[in-house]
């Protein structure tokens, strides 16, 4: 894993992040890098508080 980065729409207390693994070559050719999310039940809490006050989900479209 190359590196760890915080969620875009979460704050940094909420302890959301992604990680980013090395770029690799597919069998199709493409460059492809993996990349994961944790959300901790700290980022959970804070989504279901937003939905119940009626202030939508941060980054949604």
């Amino acid at each position: 894993m190359i590196g760890r980065f915080p969620v875009p729409g979460y704050p940094r207390w909420t302890g959301a992040v992604a990680g980013i693994g090395a770029p690799y070559t597919g069998p199709d050719g493409q460059m492809t890098v993996d990349v994961s999310f944790h959300l901790t039940r700290r980022a959970r809490w804070y989504v279901a508080a937003r939905l119940f006050l009626g202030k939508g989900v941060p980054g949604a479209a």
